[in-house]
């Protein structure tokens, strides 16, 4: 049994030929159940971007034909097999699993979204076309992307606005127990942030539910903790009206404001509201992503501690701890593809299991995501 990959992107085709590869929903749907059949595919998943399509098979090396997938390429393309084969690459095994691994890391330069895993593992999920090696494989994948944002070692190579954000939250919590998070705001950011939050078992999580953005982001959390066998974190995790507000605020330990927020929220009476309802002073920290609240504001009260996040680059650390910090970063990789493949072997020795799915709720899942007409 082998684990092996199969990929097209921009680098590997000429411009003039890249909408020749391009895959919308119902093209997916088509070459996950076409794929899924041929002779020695035991799972497959299928991950398109605006960038990339690549395709993750698990299969019986015995019986698979390489040329099989090579030849689907050719007539989905109307390109002819000598071009198909010049312009895909693939991989097997360990380098399958480390360029999964890096393909959503925040430390590489052309890496795609988290959410792409997600779409992908989710719509090989809901066709039947994914068992317990890829699941698991994606998953790992995932995890290991979030992971990233805990290492200190690599913060010399760390730009943007999460982790800035997540950074200040260690600084002030260093440990990471019983924190109580309030999340007014909702986009990519802030979705992004609370998947890593979520991997904090002993945290929870407040939502201001404001609107229907603000509904859709929690449905897309809900989505997500079923799809990576997370389900008992929903505990955690609540959504409150603006009339909760006051309360929620008196209870959080950290208070995250999302750049979709346009307008000053936390004025000074809200603030006199808060420590009216909550005499005893909370040491409390709140990021703004926004840019839009009145700083001055939180000088008055000496509990809160008021810091805005931008997206500026640049970096502090001298060449070296940047040449340790890449140092680090390869170690890890590879360490966590080992880790990987050790539980792969032994996964690839049980009978594979497909992933049910539940078809009544199917339906109620919703992924906001770019259907892209190029690799």
């Amino acid at each position: 049994m082998k684990l092996i990959m199969y990929g097209v992107n921009r680098d590997t085709v000429s411009y003039d030929d890249v909408h020749k590869y391009g895959l919308n929903k119902s093209m997916r749907l088509s070459h996950l159940n076409d794929i899924s059949i041929f002779d020695g595919v035991v799972e497959l998943a299928l991950v398109a971007t605006n960038n990339r399509n690549e395709y993750y098979l698990y299969i019986d090396e015995k019986t698979f034909k390489h040329g099989d997938l090579l030849r689907y390429l050719s007539r989905h393309t109307g390109k002819p097999l000598e071009e198909i084969i010049l312009e895909t690459y693939s991989m097997f095994n360990d380098d399958v699993t480390k360029h999964l691994f890096d393909l959503t890391s925040i430390l590489n330069e052309t890496s795609e979204s988290i959410n792409d895993l997600e779409q992908a593992l989710y719509e090989s999920v809901t066709y039947g076309t994914v068992g317990n090696v890829l699941f698991e494989l994606f998953n790992a994948a995932i995890d290991f992307s979030l992971s990233l944002y805990d290492k200190e070692s690599l913060y010399p190579l760390i730009n943007g606005e999460v982790p800035k954000a997540i950074q200040k939250i260690r600084s002030h919590f260093p440990v990471k127990k019983d924190i109580n998070y309030l999340i007014i705001g909702n986009n990519e950011m802030i979705t992004q942030m609370v998947k890593y939050l979520i991997r904090e078992t002993e945290s929870y999580l407040t939502f201001l539910e404001r609107n229907e953005k603000s509904r859709e982001l929690i449905k897309n959390i809900d989505n997500w903790l079923a799809l990576t066998n997370n389900s008992a974190w929903r505990n955690h995790i609540q959504s409150v009206d603006l009339g909760q507000l006051v309360y929620r605020l008196s209870k959080a330990d950290v208070v995250i404001i999302g750049s979709s927020i346009k307008n000053a929220w936390l004025s000074h009476e809200l603030l006199e509201d808060m420590y009216e309802m909550r005499p005893t002073a909370k040491k409390q920290l709140i990021i703004d992503l926004s840019g839009a609240q009145d700083e001055t504001v939180f000088s008055n009260y000496q509990t809160l501690s008021y810091t805005q996040i931008d997206d500026t680059s640049g970096s502090d650390y001298s060449n070296e701890k940047i040449e340790v910090a890449k140092s680090f970063y390869d170690e890890y990789l590879t360490n966590q593809t080992n880790d990987f493949m050790m539980k792969f072997n032994y996964i690839a020795e049980k009978d594979t299991i497909r992933i049910p799915v539940n078809k009544d709720t199917s339906h109620n899942i919703s992924y906001v995501k770019k259907i892209s007409h190029k690799v």
